[in-house]
């Protein structure tokens, strides 16, 4: 089926996939290499909360507890990540940004709007604007 008939929620996780390709690609290009993909929704949802339990994060990411035990340990390898006891319970675990995840966060939006550039490069900057006010009439709705 040519990309042009696939249904709308289709294309939009197609632009979704590709804004956030390109938006890695920008942060592993200045010096987070070693980040990937997966690794994004749990620095994101650490990034609203000064720490949480690893069932809280993986609740927020929406993933499940030994999905997001496994890629806090991953970040916590390559110090993105801190983790404690938890000391209300010795069994659970208290994750938190470390300064290289808080970095790679305040970095993030310097990456997006060079990706919203690259799109408005594309389409022209009144053709953007006119998909970014129907995404958020649709986002809305």
């Amino acid at each position: 089926m040519p990309e042009e008939d696939l249904p709308i929620g289709r294309l939009l996780l197609h632009a979704h996939r590709r804004a956030q390709a390109a938006s890695l690609a920008r942060l592993q290009a200045s010096g987070y290499a070693d980040v990937r993909l997966g690794h994004v929704p749990v620095l994101t949802a650490l990034a609203e909360d000064a720490e949480m339990r690893i069932t809280d994060l993986a609740a927020k990411a929406g993933m499940t507890r030994q999905m997001a035990g496994r890629l806090v340990r991953e970040l916590e390898s390559l110090d993105y990540v801190t983790t404690r006891p938890d000391p209300g319970d010795q069994r659970a675990v208290v994750a938190a940004l470390s300064a290289r995840g808080t970095a790679f966060l305040a970095a993030a939006p310097a990456a997006m709007s060079a990706v919203d550039e690259d799109f408005a490069a594309l389409l022209g900057a009144d053709e953007l604007a006119r998909v970014r006010a129907a995404l958020v009439k649709i986002a809305d709705s």
